[in-house]
């Protein structure tokens, strides 16, 4: 059930997909007050939705996405669904007057993500994109102290994700995550959420040089029959070299198929200090003139104190979502409609879309590709 608060006007949302749908986005949507889901479907597995409805009391299980989009008294959809549908999905959405929270990547390309952007604008209707990384609470502390000029000039950003959580094909087996023509592969999954990221702590992205790699060639078949094998045409390892536009530079280094990989470290490194973020999500920095050692940042409460739960994702996913929820509420006091855009929006994810476009031609063509202007 929903949380209630009085005076606040009530925002409906529909969720596409039962995955990160019915794991955090749901959960996260129903702790917000004044927020009712009273839509979901999940493309080809009605079923499933049926699942996800009585767990939640979701009073509509849809079919189709234009069931849902007709659901009587529907302001938003959640668009939890593989990268390929996010396109006709955002513009349907827009021509019937809803508003869009859109799972990341944005797009299969730049061209789809700019009509997705045009139409959200044309419409007047708010259009976001889930990069809830941003308030992870250590990554949003950086942010607060990098604003602040914890470390001067940018010299270096390093990301790395070293993980086996994808190596074994039998255990991890085919799906739209590895189909390229579906918007599969890690560049867009992981690879997305950090360049946006860095976009949010040092600025623009002028120029990337990448390398991206397909290490595991063949994944079974999830249909619990032994021997059937399909190819895999997305990739689960790259490597990207970026200049930004202020100064510096940065590498995103991402593999998903290497066994006992040790997960995620940033370090960022400037001419008065560094940052340091680590696999258990603590903060370490440093700065030149003072204790010449690396200490633990304690994170202020206001990044981490108040929801707790099994799924990490879960805290952002609210922070974001209820920024989301504000900017429907707002609308529906001005007739439903708004010009305002909301970080992350549409704009953001059409400039992560060129980053990722600009690495696969960069990957192809073995040298570096420079971005357009903001």
């Amino acid at each position: 059930m929903a949380m209630r608060e009085e005076g606040l006007p009530v925002v409906r949302i529909g969720v596409v997909g039962t995955g990160f749908g019915s794991r955090v986005q749901i959960p996260g949507f129903l702790k917000i007050p004044g927020v009712e889901v009273i839509a979901v479907m999940s493309s080809g597995r009605y079923e499933r939705a049926e699942e996800v409805a009585l767990q939640f009391g979701i009073g509509a299980v849809c079919r189709t996405y234009e069931e849902l989009l007709q659901v009587p008294g529907l302001h938003a959809v959640t668009l939890v669904s593989p990268p390929y549908q996010h396109h006709p999905m955002s513009l349907a959405a827009f021509a019937a007057g809803k508003h869009v929270l859109c799972e990341k990547p944005m797009a299969l390309n730049q061209q789809e993500a700019r009509e997705m952007l045009e139409a959200a604008r044309q419409n007047s209707l708010l259009a976001m994109i889930d990069h809830e990384f941003r308030y992870v609470p250590a990554r949003a502390y950086a942010k607060e102290l990098i604003s602040q000029g914890w470390l001067g000039q940018l010299y270096t950003a390093s990301i790395s994700m070293i993980s086996g959580s994808s190596a074994d094909p039998q255990t991890r087996p085919w799906g739209w995550l590895f189909d390229k023509a579906a918007g599969g592969g890690f560049l867009g999954a992981l690879g997305s959420h950090y360049i946006d990221g860095l976009r949010n702590w040092f600025g623009e992205i002028a120029a990337v040089s990448a390398e991206i790699e397909t290490q595991v060639k063949q994944r079974a078949v999830p249909t619990g029959q032994s021997g059937e094998w399909r190819k895999v045409s997305a990739d689960d390892s790259f490597s990207l070299h970026l200049r930004f536009a202020k100064g510096g530079r940065g590498t995103i280094t991402v593999s998903v198929v290497s066994p006992f990989g040790e997960g995620e470290r940033m370090e960022f490194y400037g001419s008065q200090g560094t940052l340091i973020i680590d696999n258990a999500g603590h903060l370490l920095g440093g700065k030149v003139g003072e204790d010449q050692r690396l200490g633990l940042l304690p994170i202020p409460a206001r990044y981490s104190a108040g929801l707790s739960s099994d799924d990490p994702r879960l805290r952002p996913f609210v922070t974001l979502a209820s920024d989301f929820v504000a900017g429907v509420r707002t609308a529906l006091k001005q007739g439903g409609r708004t010009d305002r855009e909301i970080a992350p929006g549409f704009s953001d994810g059409l400039r992560v879309q060129q980053i990722l476009d600009a690495a696969r031609a960069s990957a192809e063509s073995n040298c570096w590709v420079s971005l357009p202007p903001s």
